[in-house]
């Protein structure tokens, strides 16, 4: 299946530099607030492209803009910059499931030391009939699930995240650039 994007800009650097565009101005849209390419992939990535997809981005220049060599000069562009943006995506990933990992050791072992107290608590509490004791056992024991639910959730749920995010990301990398001049945008649609 094609994924394909269209986007207007008046010149190709507008894809991977921040051009001061004012708000004041019907130029200033989410393609040019920042770089442009940074637009495309976010929105690309949630169009949620499958494996097999083809990504497309058409990019509608002026006429003066457009070159016999362009497409495939900004698809190797392109490309280049997905590749690196993945690359540092998936570093700032692991270091986060590096994190996850400890974290989640850490929960455990807090677990089982809070909930060891809590079961001795409690049990110390039936055997004085001692009603405080026993409600701080049973704080205690709601405590250390609550001290275990952050590690496993980054620990589980972030990490099929970004796994997912950076499947995606695969395919993304693989855009390929379609240049179109202004006074042939009418015939896209």
């Amino acid at each position: 299946m094609l994924r394909q994007l269209t986007v207007r800009l008046d010149s190709p650097r507008q894809l991977f530099e921040a051009i001061p565009v004012s708000p004041m101005t019907d130029d200033y849209t989410e393609f040019t607030a920042q770089p442009a390419m940074v637009t495309v992939r976010d929105l690309l990535l949630l169009r949620k492209p499958a494996r097999s997809d083809e990504v497309q981005l058409v990019l509608v220049l002026p006429d003066d803009q457009i070159t016999p060599t362009l497409d495939a000069e900004l698809t190797v562009a392109v490309r280049r910059w997905v590749r690196v943006q993945n690359i540092m995506d998936s570093e700032s990933s692991g270091a986060g499931g590096a994190v996850g990992r400890r974290l989640f050791l850490l929960g455990v072992a807090i677990f089982l030391v809070m909930q060891t107290a809590a079961i001795y608590l409690r049990n110390y509490s039936d055997a004085t009939n001692d009603d405080p004791l026993a409600a701080i056992a049973e704080g205690i024991s709601v405590t250390s699930w609550v001290m275990l639910w952050f590690p496993v959730q980054t620990f589980t749920v972030e990490m099929w995240r970004s796994s997912i995010r950076r499947r995606r990301t695969m395919t993304i990398e693989r855009m390929t650039v379609v240049t179109v001049p202004e006074s042939a945008e009418d015939s896209l649609d």
